[in-house]
């Protein structure tokens, strides 16, 4: 039986609705130029969350979810799980003609999950990622909210989230 997604109801209960909320929360706790990526963690934490039980308080889960990602931020536990130093013999025992060819898929999947987004959600999320955009810019350059602007970026995480799924 597959899990469900955090998500699974919708409207107020659908983790896309306290964007803005979380935003407020971590503008008073971190620093403006981190409450993005805050938001977006937890947002994908939400998003990738495996479990057969139904979230009862999606809005008091979602804020212990808020809190640990701020308390790992600050604690610089999130970077160590996520930059890891390697040695080039390292790469070398473990890059392998399969695993390229693995690894060029998840690529050629990811480029076209990011095609088929909607042309107004592709453009953000392609900003947002390459070309490093904040959400205000965005927000301003579209005549969009960044509440907005966040749901696009949800939208284009929760593709390329199911793409990379399909693929594991």
């Amino acid at each position: 039986m597959a899990a469900k997604s955090a998500n699974t109801q919708p409207g107020h209960d659908a983790p896309e609705h306290y964007a803005g909320v979380l935003r407020r929360y971590f503008l008073k706790r971190a620093h403006p130029s981190e409450v993005d990526d805050l938001v977006q963690i937890v947002m994908m934490r939400m998003h990738s969350r495996q479990s057969e039980t139904p979230i009862e308080n999606v809005g008091g889960y979602i804020f212990t979810v808020a809190a640990n990602v701020l308390r790992e931020s600050r604690s610089g536990a999130a970077s160590r799980t996520i930059h890891v130093e390697l040695e080039p013999a390292d790469l070398i025992d473990t890059i392998t003609p399969e695993r390229l060819v693995m690894g060029r898929r998840d690529v050629d999947l990811i480029v076209e999950a990011i095609e088929q987004l909607p042309e107004r959600t592709r453009r953000i999320f392609v900003s947002h990622r390459f070309e490093d955009r904040t959400y205000a810019a965005l927000a301003r350059e579209h005549g969009i909210s960044v509440s907005a602007i966040e749901k696009h970026i949800a939208q284009a995480l929760r593709a390329l989230s199911q793409v990379l799924g399909r693929t594991r």
